[in-house]
C-alpha cells in the first residue's frame, strides 16, 4: 500500500500528501459534525433516528457519525496509499476538535477516533486476501440480519433509548435484515479490506459509545439486550455502505486513468 511521495519534501509523507491529510480531515470535520449539528441542533439527530426510522438505542447515531468517519479514512488512505495515513487523519481531527470544537479532553470523546483509525490501518497492513477474516464478515451479517428479521417476525421491535415496544409495522428493521443479508452474500463472493476494515470501526465505535460515554461505565448500554444485535447491524451496515462508497470512487479512478494512458502500438 505505499508508495513514496513525489511531491514536495518530507520526514515520511510529502507535502502534497499532508496537505491532502488536512484537507481530507477538514471535510469530514465538517461534514461528521458541522453539517449534522447546522441541519440537527441540540441533539435533533437523535430525534430523527428513533421519530423518522424507528431504530432501538442507545447509539443508533453512530449510522451517521460512524460511517462518516470511515468514510473519509478510506478514502485517505486509497488517495494517500501509505501506511499511518487514517492515524494522521485522526490525530488532525483531534487537533480540529480541540481548536474549534466544543469536547473536553476525555476519553469518551475524542480517543475513539484514534481507535477507529488504527483498526483501519490493522485491517489493511495485516489482513491477507485469502485470510479466513474473510469469512467473519458474510457471517456476522447473515447471524445480525436473522436476529434482527426474528425480532421483527416475533413483534419484539423497540424504539428509542428507553427501548420501548414499537406499536407500528418495524419497517426498517425488515429493510436492514434484508439489506445485511444482501450484503453477506456481496462480501462472500467479493471479499474486500475495505468493507471489513469500515464495519469492524463502525462496531467500534457503537460500543465505545456504549461503555464509555455516560456518567459511568457502560451506563448508555441498551436496557433491553435483545437490541444489541439490531444495534450493531445498524453500525456494520453504516461502515460497509461508506466502504462501498469509496470502492466506487476508487474504481472511477482507476477507470479515468486507464482512459488517459495513451495506447502503446507494437511493431
Amino acid at each position: 500500500m505505499s508508495e513514496n511521495g513525489s511531491a514536495g519534501e518530507g520526514i515520511y509523507f510529502s507535502l502534497m500528501e499532508i496537505g491532502l491529510i488536512i484537507a481530507l480531515s477538514a471535510l469530514a470535520a465538517l461534514t461528521g459534525a458541522l453539517v449534522p449539528s447546522y441541519f440537527f441542533p441540540e441533539g435533533r439527530l437523535s430525534e430523527y433516528v428513533y421519530g423518522m426510522l424507528k431504530l432501538p438505542g442507545p447509539g443508533a447515531g453512530v449510522l451517521v457519525f460512524g460511517s462518516i468517519l470511515c468514510f473519509w479514512f478510506l478514502l485517505g488512505l486509497i488517495l494517500v496509499k501509505k501506511p499511518g495515513t487514517a492515524a494522521a487523519m485522526a490525530t488532525v481531527l483531534i487537533a480540529f476538535d480541540l481548536l474549534f470544537g466544543n469536547q473536553v479532553v476525555i476519553i469518551q470523546s475524542l480517543d475513539v477516533l484514534f481507535i477507529a483509525a488504527i483498526i483501519i490501518e490493522a485491517v489493511f497492513l495485516f489482513m491477507a486476501a485469502e485470510s479466513s477474516w474473510k469469512y467473519f464478515l458474510p457471517l456476522a451479517l447473515m447471524m445480525l440480519s436473522l436476529v434482527t428479521l426474528g425480532i421483527a417476525l416475533l413483534g419484539l421491535a423497540k424504539l428509542g433509548e428507553d427501548n420501548i415496544p414499537l406499536a407500528q409495522f418495524p419497517t426498517v428493521y425488515y429493510v436492514f435484515g434484508i439489506l445485511g443479508l444482501c450484503y453477506a452474500v456481496i462480501c462472500y463472493r467479493y471479499p474486500g479490506k475495505y468493507f471489513v476494515a469500515a464495519g469492524l470501526a463502525n462496531m467500534y465505535y457503537m460500543l465505545h459509545f456504549w461503555l464509555f460515554w455516560g456518567d459511568d461505565f457502560a451506563s448508555r448500554f441498551p436496557p433491553d439486550p435483545a437490541m444489541v444485535p439490531v444495534l450493531f447491524l445498524v453500525a456494520l451496515l453504516g461502515g460497509i455502505i461508506s466502504a462501498s462508497a469509496v470502492y466506487g470512487i476508487e474504481f472511477l479512478c482507476k477507470r479515468y486513468r486507464l482512459r488517459g494512458e495513451p495506447v502503446q502500438r507494437t511493431s
